[in-house]
């Protein structure tokens, strides 16, 4: 190992490091180097934890005690990589395009199953996904031919995680709503934060170990319209990656489709392939087939297509190259619209021409710009996101897909904004790991281009998944609010469509002691909820009421007595150093930061204490979420 690999990593993990780096390759091919190294440490530490060992020397002498065994596991230890469902959607579309054209080819060999294979199928995602599609779009082409998937992978648990097919909650929500249906049944009790794929699509997929090297053993003399064999090739050498696409593409009918990860082109090898789009392929002697239907007639993700819209018969395949979507971003966070902008860019097929703070200025600008979709947020001020469909949405408006902060799960928001014309939904998450949620945004986008006409069907795990939040015993719990008297008015409308069940509120004021209780009565008759001006730190709070409380007088006091209470604290505009500081004492609290744009969140002297950044109108559903899970 160069001394440029020995700098990033403990010097005393090194020789280990070499080790299993061997190991690993000996077994599955795959070449581990210097930019893998930090990567292989981190992995094998945790290995160690699960035994019990300290140091690099006693995992190494128990690998050479225990070498079959221990080998297999450091396999799919190191070769087990992150994944999603419907990772690199362009290929999916690429797929569409082709499929009338396979189907065809299934027909005239006489058979009735469209077959596909994922050769590095991991945890189960992409055959997953690969079956949600073609359950999807099958039906509407030809509903005689059906399909089958087998999914190999060299790591034995990968394998069984995949044969299950029980996965997360919050994975089972990055699946476009197009392809959910009825195909995941929605865990209860202890794994209620859970999902199963359905029978019936699992009765179509085939899972077994399988190693890229040993092709034969995997699946010996088969035959298969579609290869999968993505985000693998980065631990193989050339050579290698060359060897294994032969032997898939010896496996692919004469008209198949090969797909390699969009990361991992095959340019420049020996290999009698033509591409027809990123990293997709087929036999550079096929013979000719049906291309991909003229850009302008292309049916979008969305759409199903219907047997007139199989491609006519072309003398050469035609690359595959989706068109630039025109897209309006609707939200009132500044720090939303600017990731938005940084997520939808032309090198992914996106152009964001137009952004909204909320629903009317959303209408006014629909008269003079021309766009392919929309994003929209549900909390806004004026003219909130789900408002605002069910008073602009027809068929011939843009598909909308919500991104919001409200969960998908919350009945009287998610589900109204599908009922009302919505076709996806993306929980927002938190402005820091945003852009990389880019990938779900996009695929999304992309699976509604087109869907307006289409009513969305929400999903039967959706369904099953709604609830409401109830801040169960609120007088156990305590909200805390900080802002200014320019906040009022926005504060007033927090408490606009809260039930009964909510715990005691303290608005807190620096500087206004003196005047605050002139200030309550002024103010009390425009608030939803009792306002009381708090002047006695033994006042008992009470649920359902409003406290004004002036920050220097009582702040430290009331963390002092209540200070262990389930707490959701959210602060209006900018904050004093001397209150941050305060406020972050108080610990094992929701913080929310009112989003006052990129520069100004940056700077803000709690920001690296902040639970989230949103748009204040975002607050109520949030602090409600958060103290209902209390």
């Amino acid at each position: 190992m160069s001394q440029a690999a020995v700098g990033s990593v403990s010097k005393d993990f090194v020789s280990l490091i070499e080790k299993v780096s061997t190991v690993v390759h000996k077994i599955s091919g795959n070449r581990l180097g210097e930019k893998q190294a930090y990567m292989v440490e981190t992995r094998v530490k945790k290995r160690m934890m699960e035994l019990g060992l300290k140091t690099a020397d006693e995992y190494m002498r128990y690998i050479d005690q225990n070498l079959d065994h221990e080998s297999y596991i450091l396999v799919g230890l190191i070769t087990t990589h992150h994944t999603f469902f419907f990772r690199e959607f362009p290929h999916f579309e690429i797929l569409k395009a082709k499929l009338p054209e396979l189907v065809s080819h299934v027909k005239k060999r006489g058979d009735k199953t469209l077959t596909v294979w994922s050769a590095a199928c991991s945890r189960g995602h992409e055959v997953y996904s690969l079956a949600m599609f073609l359950d999807f779009h099958l039906p509407q082409i030809d509903p005689t031919v059906s399909f089958k998937i087998l999914g190999t992978d060299i790591d034995g648990e990968s394998v069984k995680i995949a044969n299950n097919g029980v996965y997360h909650q919050n994975e089972i929500k990055e699946i476009p709503m197009n392809f959910m249906g009825n195909n995941w049944a929605k865990g209860t009790g202890d794994i209620a934060m859970y999902a199963k794929v359905k029978s019936n699509l699992k009765t179509k997929c085939e899972f077994r170990p399988g190693n890229l090297l040993k092709v034969s053993e995997a699946v010996k003399d088969s035959k298969f319209d579609v290869i999968f064999c993505r985000n693998v090739f980065i631990y193989f050498e050339t050579h290698q990656v060359e060897a294994i696409s032969k032997d898939l593409l010896a496996r692919l009918q004469p008209h198949g489709l090969y797909f390699s990860g969009i990361s991992e082109p095959l340019s420049g090898m020996k290999l009698d392939i033509a591409s027809i789009g990123p990293s997709a392929y087929i036999h550079k002697n096929a013979a000719p087939a049906a291309a991909p239907q003229p850009a302008s007639n292309v049916l979008p993700m969305g759409a199903r297509p219907s047997a007139s819209t199989v491609a006519p018969v072309a003398a050469a395949p035609v690359s595959y190259t989706p068109a630039v979507l025109r897209v309006m971003c609707v939200d009132d966070s500044p720090s939303i619209l600017t990731l938005l902008k940084k997520v939808l860019v032309p090198e992914h097929g996106f152009e964001v021409v137009a952004t909204a703070i909320n629903g009317k200025d959303a209408m006014e600008k629909l008269k003079t710009v021309k766009v392919d979709l929309m994003t929209l947020d549900i909390h806004m001020p004026e003219m909130d996101g789900v408002t605002y469909l069910e008073k602009n949405h027809t068929s011939t408006h843009p598909p909308v897909m919500i991104i919001s902060s409200a969960s998908r799960a919350d009945s009287d928001t998610a589900m109204k904004a599908f009922k009302f014309g919505a076709s996806d939904y993306v929980e927002k998450p938190a402005l820091t790991n945003l852009e990389e949620r880019g990938e779900e945004i996009r695929t999304k986008l992309r699976s509604i281009a087109g869907s307006s006409q289409r009513k969305t069907t929400v999903s039967s795990f959706d369904k099953e998944n709604q609830k409401k939040f109830v801040i169960a015993n609120p007088e156990k719990k305590m909200r805390l609010i900080l802002g200014s008297l320019s906040d009022l008015p926005v504060m007033k409308s927090f408490f606009h469509d809260l039930d009964n069940s909510q715990p005691p509120t303290l608005i807190f004021f620096e500087g206004q002691g003196e005047i605050l209780e002139g200030i309550v009565k002024e103010h009390q008759r425009d608030f939803k909820k009792t306002v009381v001006f708090f002047d006695n730190i033994d006042t008992k709070l009470e649920a359902n009421k409003i406290y004004f409380v002036d920050f220097k007088k009582y702040f430290a006091l009331l963390h002092k007595k209540y200070g262990t209470l389930p707490t959701s604290i959210m602060t209006y505009g900018n904050t004093s150093a001397h209150a941050a500081k305060l406020v972050a004492e108080w610990r094992g609290v929701e913080l929310l930061l009112e989003d006052l744009g990129e520069k100004a969140n940056a700077k803000h002297p709690l920001k690296a204490k902040a639970s989230d950044v949103v748009p204040a109108t975002s607050f109520p559903y949030m602090s409600c979420r958060y103290l209902s899970t209390k």
